[in-house]
């Protein structure tokens, strides 16, 4: 596993200072660097009503949002290769972005989304720039269900992608795991909780059977977890997708499914930047990148953007690796 070397310059440098640098430099197509950005889009809906009761906002709504967010992806993320999106309604509105990200700077991306099951017509969708092969692309566990119920367990299934550069190749998992909304409630929080600890223990195992039987494979497991570091009282969520579970303060306990474990690449960001969400006027980290041990790139830089409630309620998570 690479990590960055430490150096005053960089430390120095504002990271998104640094991250525009780098672009501006950098050719389209290079050999031994990828950028990769998760961004939640909080809640991207188009101006057409495809009757399935989602939100339809207005077109001049609808056109300022995709303006604005293919804004943010070149200006502000200097153009990823890979874009892993959480809270997007459809193809539509990624071929919106797409198109705008064209006009505006002569890049050309790939739009792939899946429906999943969300009543409120959120999916997970991928952005993937011309020059990338796309080896395989699969929404995973949009069958199993969730033993408390027998519903569905994820209504928002983990997208798959598997995509190759130049000769280095890469497996992402893009996952949105259910919120902590109602976890305290009388009436459902039992049903919450034990929702997350399903979600969290399946998304566990899946990356350890992908470690087992695929060594030596770059693993990256990102998106919106919905999960705090230290853990929340009754699941820790991120502690179980790492494999280090902290049982010793939650109501929950979960087993250690993952060997070895994987490494969360966000504790690389320096404490007081390290967050991607505020709730009632507190900093939360809720999105993460997880990779395996064996990741055969190194990080070169990772950073959290500040939020921008005019794109989101989220902070992006954007990291460049060498290889």
């Amino acid at each position: 596993m690479g990590f960055p070397n430490t150096n005053l310059l960089l430390n120095r440098l504002n990271p998104w200072t640094l991250v525009l640098l780098l672009a501006l430099v950098a050719p389209v197509a290079s050999a031994d660097s990828i950028r990769v950005l998760s961004q939640n889009m909080d809640r991207l809906f188009d101006n057409i009503d495809d009757g399935n009761n989602e939100q339809v906002v207005s077109q001049n709504r609808f056109r300022k949002r995709v303006k604005y967010a293919a804004k943010k992806f070149g200006d502000h993320f200097g153009l990823p290769h890979i874009i892993a999106l959480q809270e997007v309604e459809n193809l539509n509105v990624l071929q919106q972005i797409a198109t705008e990200i064209w006009n505006r700077y002569q890049a050309r991306y790939r739009p792939i989304l899946i429906p999943g099951q969300d009543v409120s017509g959120i999916n997970l969708a991928y952005l993937v720039r011309f020059g990338l092969e796309i080896k395989k692309v699969d929404q995973l566990f949009a069958n199993k269900a969730f033993k408390m119920t027998d519903q569905p367990l994820f209504t928002r299934p983990p997208l798959y992608l598997e995509a190759c550069y130049i000769e280095n190749c890469i497996s992402l998992l893009n996952v949105h795991l259910r919120s902590m909304r109602g976890i305290d409630s009388r009436k459902k929080g039992e049903r919450v909780r034990r929702k997350r600890l399903q979600q969290a223990e399946t998304i566990a195992a899946w990356s350890n059977r992908f470690q087992q039987s695929r060594q030596g494979e770059s693993l990256l497991l990102l998106g919106d977890f919905n999960a705090l570091t230290p853990g929340d009282k009754h699941v820790d969520v991120a502690g179980i997708i790492r494999g280090n579970p902290d049982n010793s303060a939650v109501r929950l306990p979960a087993r250690d499914l993952i060997e070895p474990d994987l490494v969360d690449l966000t504790e690389l960001i320096p404490a007081p930047k390290r967050y991607s969400f505020i709730f009632r006027q507190k900093k939360q980290q809720l999105d993460y990148m997880f990779v395996n041990q064996s990741f055969g790139a190194e990080v070169e830089t990772i950073a959290f953007s500040r939020i921008d409630y005019h794109f989101s309620d989220h902070g992006g998570l954007l990291a460049w690796f060498k290889w």
